[in-house]
């Protein structure tokens, strides 16, 4: 293989990363809906089949990343660091089809001041997604402007706002896990738990989210 061919490989690995991104933030699109009309006990199927699907079509993106991302090409990071970048991005839309799975599974009355402080975690999450994808352009943007210093710094700025929702979402969760602990009298044992793995997972996605980014950070300064 000569070293053209290295240099000049069509397969390009970050606009499949930027086209995955996409899919997970459509994916996190439908949550305030989602979580809407499964506590006003409305149908919620049609919505899970569409996550379904498109957790299906973030699959392919990730095994055509791993198909096609070959040892010996040049790439501007390093191949193992693309591989765990689109496995950990993956964590987030699977958490996503994982909510709306169990959202099928089990149905839990609660008044309207609680519904409403979940409601809050989800935009929350739902934001910082927004700010995630953003996240995930620049890595193009970076390549593109050879790291300039003003782009550079601009995706740094986005991953600061990052951390502070992820520790707004976290001031949140706080208090409703004391509300539902406090529940243990009153409540189905089965209710209890399947909340508290509910907002696990919400918790779990920002998480991750911050993770991604943080990636991002450590591969631009590489």
């Amino acid at each position: 293989m000569d070293i053209w061919r290295k240099m000049f490989q069509k397969f390009n690995p970050i606009n499949e990363l930027i086209e995955h991104a996409k899919l997970v933030e459509k994916a996190s699109d439908y949550l305030p809906e989602l979580f809407k009309k499964y506590f006003n006990n409305e149908d919620i199927s049609s919505l899970v089949k569409i996550i379904d699907n498109l957790e299906d079509d973030a699959d392919d993106i990730k095994k055509n990343i791993r198909q096609n991302l070959k040892k010996g090409y040049m790439y501007r990071f390093e191949r193992v660091e693309i591989l765990e970048f689109v496995s950990l991005q993956d964590k987030i839309i699977d958490d996503i089809e994982d909510i709306a799975k169990m959202m099928e599974l089990n149905y839990v009355e609660i008044d309207d001041k609680i519904k409403k402080d979940i409601f809050e975690i989800v935009d929350e999450v739902e934001n910082m997604l927004d700010l995630f994808k953003r996240s995930v352009k620049y890595l193009l943007n970076i390549l593109e402007s050879d790291f300039s210093k003003r782009t550079v710094s601009v995706e740094k700025t986005d991953i600061q706002e990052l951390k502070w929702y992820e520790k707004d979402i976290d001031n949140k969760i706080y208090p409703f896990g004391k509300w539902l602990y406090a529940q243990k009298n009153t409540m189905n044992a089965v209710d209890i738990f399947f909340l508290r793995n509910l907002i696990l997972k919400l918790s779990q996605i920002a998480d991750v989210s911050q993770n991604v980014s943080d990636r991002i950070q450590i591969l631009i300064n590489e």
